[in-house]
């Protein structure tokens, strides 16, 4: 079996995304003999040749971070490449990997929609989608507080290269929290005024240069 991973996250192979990526191909690759291609998209040269092997692999796995309820850019361009293939006889399997900062698995369920409907638009069997919030800090933190989350993806590949489908089971209770009680949202903005809660997202306005652009406004009318 020859599975294509694509991997549509700006930061490429340091993003969470591609973190997120390894354990579900640790779980394929322990089922048996496979060949595992990878496309990071934020290379120009995966850009270009990614679209190209879709057609060779037997299953393409196409993981992405949610930005504000949006795609990347990049994983937008992927998609839109495959255009060409659409409704031909024998596409390969399609399983896709949706991760956010959102805690909550309800900020990602239109995209899975929309995944959906692109896999019965290409005339390829749609294998799944796995849905991960609160992902931000994975990169970030010691690799021994994720090896709950990393087992749980291991295992969704083991589903996904025996059975050609992730187990939809699995998929509920990685995604979990759906979404927070009502009443805790009043909490959570107190603690997002918290000096220390936006500590990490000033030092990243900063560090990408938009500190000083980080209220505008560029699509309001000023009339």
């Amino acid at each position: 079996m020859r599975y294509c991973v694509v991997n549509g996250s700006p930061r490429g192979k340091s993003g969470n995304t591609a973190i997120l990526l390894e354990s579900l191909v640790e779980g394929i690759e322990s089922t048996g003999t496979v060949e595992i291609v990878w496309f990071h998209l934020n290379d120009v040269r995966d850009r270009e040749s990614a679209p190209k092997a879709f057609r060779t692999a037997d299953v393409v796995v196409l993981g992405f971070p949610l930005y504000t309820d949006s795609m990347p850019g990049l994983t937008k361009a992927f998609i839109e490449s495959l255009a060409p293939f659409e409704g031909l006889e024998d596409n390969p399997r399609l399983a896709f990997l949706v991760q956010s900062g959102f805690p909550e698995a309800q900020h990602s369920r239109f995209v899975e929609r929309y995944l959906q409907k692109l896999a019965q638009r290409l005339n390829a069997p749609y294998a799944g989608t796995v849905i991960k919030g609160g992902c931000e800090g994975v990169r970030l933190r010691p690799q021994e507080m994720n090896q709950a989350l990393f087992k749980q993806l291991c295992e969704l590949g083991v589903d996904l290269a025996q059975g050609g489908k992730f187990d939809q089971a699995r998929l509920e209770n990685l995604a979990k929290p759906e979404h927070y009680p009502r009443f805790l949202a009043t909490l959570f903005q107190l603690v997002l005024l918290l000096p220390v809660t936006q500590a990490y997202w000033i030092n990243q306005l900063k560090k990408n240069g938009a500190y000083d652009a980080r209220n505008a406004r560029p699509f309001v009318s000023e009339n």
